[in-house]
Order: structure tokens, then C-alpha cells, then sequence
């Protein structure tokens, strides 16, 4: 890796700094008093194709088991992880890419640990390394197999580094490496603009539909299916619906699904009927117990 992120970057990653809570953890105050997550925005021209930088450190106590649980973004995920026992399947310490994921993210936390990430952005992981992100869902894999051996050599790094701003930086060096050689290519590749384009919609409250996406994108239906098979790893219509059941949690959370036929109307669900339906299948509760703090 390089030694260091030009001043720019540097000027610009400060100004830029916003930590904000991750998105989709679900039951989140469950979780206040074992982990803490956090998350911020990462500079041009790294932005292209990653969303964030995210970590999260957890200890609890031995006898105490505990389990997250994560309704995740449509992407894929770059991660440093060690932990007092395997993760995903995987011994500890690694560098794992996590493919999208289909259902709702669990894991069973062992004593202690720590991941810091970067999450890309839908389809940018197959822009970035010209991969079939369908290979990818529903997989934790060595980061190797994606990303080639030199991801070694930043999983040693971050590992040795207890600062996270010092841990983002060496994120965001490697992953500037990365993205030099395949910088304008990836901007002119017309399949990832639409993805993106078509993403930036879906992620508007009141859409639950897809061949208004399409449209509004100048694709078929047919043809934006195929794109996201290729760049995301799923259909664009379940990316839709996890936006809209993303918001849907969001919402109960801070305290707004008092009234859930407002709530199901409000983003975009024809009845509470097909939301109730929808939120139960994917999350594991109805959305009325979900708000009573009662888990899957």
C-alpha cells in the first residue's frame, strides 16, 4: 500500500467526517449495553464505487450470549474482523468479502471482537474488480479469492492499528490502489451508471413497483434484471422491497409506526395487509411486534 492518501484526500476526508449509527440494525437497543457501531462517508474518487466506512467492536459477558441481527443494504462488503472465536465459519483474524445478503444478517457474537469495513456501493464491487456479483450473495468469503493476496498486507496493518480514523485511511489507500488503473473505465461503464442511477431512485420512499424505475432509467424491465444480477447479486425488485422494509424499520424505531396502515401507505404498500406480509417474511415478526421490542 502506499504510504500515505494525497493532502486533498486528506482535507477532504476531514471536512467530510459525519459518524453516524449504521443503518439497519434491528432491535438496536438490544444492543446499546454489548456493541458499539458506528459509520462515515468516505471521499472521491474512492466513492465511486464504495458507500462508507463502518466498525464495530462488541464485549459481553461469557455467559451471556447475544445475537445481532442486521437488515442489510443491497452490497457487498470488505472486511477486517478478529474475535475471540470464528466468525461466519471463518477463523480469526481475516479479511472477508461478504456478498449481499438475502435474509436478515445473524450472528451470534462470541466474548469480544472487532470488524471495521468498507461497505461499496451496489454494484461496485463487480465494477471494481470485474466479477459476477451473483457468485458472491449469500457468501462470506477470503477476501483473497476477490481481491487478490495483496489484501494480506492491509489486513496486517489494520489489525496492528487501534485507531479508526488510522484504520479508514489505510482502507481508503488500499482501496484507491485498487481503483486507479480502472478509475475512467468504471465511470464510463454505462451497465454500473444505470445500476447506480436506478438505485438513487429506489431508495426514495413510495416506490415498490419496478417498471417505474425502469422507465425512469430508460431500460426495460427485462434488461435492469439483468444488470443487477450481474453487478448486485439480486434482482432489482428484492432491492426495492429492502429498501422500503429498511425504512419501515427505521421508521418503528424512532418511533413512528404507532399507526401502521399511515406507515404501510407512506411507503408505498397498496394495504397493511401486503406490508405486514412483506415486513414478517423477511424480518421474522409482524411489524406490530416488532415495534413491542419482541424478537424473531
Amino acid at each position: 500500500m502506499s504510504a500515505s492518501l494525497p493532502t486533498v484526500w486528506l482535507v477532504a476526508l476531514e471536512h467530510s467526517r459525519h459518524v453516524r449509527r449504521p443503518a439497519g440494525v434491528l432491535w438496536p437497543n438490544a444492543g446499546t449495553e454489548v456493541f458499539e457501531t458506528a459509520q462515515e462517508p468516505v471521499p472521491d474518487p474512492v466513492s465511486l464505487v464504495v458507500d462508507h466506512y463502518w466498525w464495530v467492536s462488541w464485549r459481553r459477558d461469557r455467559v451471556l450470549p447475544f445475537r445481532a441481527r442486521v437488515l442489510g443494504d443491497p452490497v457487498a462488503h470488505l472486511t477486517v474482523e478478529d474475535a475471540d472465536g470464528e466468525l461466519h465459519g471463518h477463523a480469526m483474524p481475516a479479511a472477508l468479502v461478504h456478498g449481499v445478503v438475502t435474509r436478515v444478517f445473524t450472528v451470534d457474537l462470541p466474548v469480544a471482537g472487532r470488524v471495521s469495513g468498507l461497505a461499496f456501493r451496489p454494484g461496485g464491487l463487480a465494477a471494481l474488480r470485474d466479477v459476477d456479483a451473483g457468485e458472491l450473495t449469500s457468501r462470506v468469503v477470503d477476501a483473497s479469492e476477490v481481491l487478490g493476496p495483496g489484501v494480506a498486507e492491509l489486513r496486517t496493518a489494520v489489525l496492528a492499528e487501534p485507531d479508526e480514523p488510522a484504520r479508514l485511511r489505510l482502507f481508503l489507500e488500499y482501496a484507491a490502489e485498487l481503483l486507479a488503473p480502472r478509475l475512467e473505465q468504471i465511470a464510463d461503464d454505462p451497465g454500473y451508471g444505470t445500476v447506480r442511477e436506478a438505485v438513487a431512485l429506489m431508495r426514495g420512499r413510495g416506490q415498490v413497483t419496478l417498471a417505474p424505475v425502469a422507465s425512469a432509467v430508460h431500460v426495460s424491465p427485462r434488461t435492469l434484471q439483468r444488470l443487477f444480477a450481474h453487478y448486485v447479486g439480486v434482482s432489482p425488485l428484492w432491492v426495492l422491497r429492502r429498501y422500503r422494509l429498511q425504512d419501515a424499520a427505521r421508521a418503528i424505531d424512532s418511533g413512528d409506526g404507532a399507526d401502521l396502515a399511515d406507515l404501510a401507505a407512506s411507503l408505498g404498500f397498496s394495504d397493511q395487509a401486503h406490508f405486514t406480509r412483506a415486513f414478517t417474511g423477511v424480518i421474522g415478526v409482524p411489524p406490530s411486534r416488532y415495534r413491542n421490542g419482541e424478537p424473531a
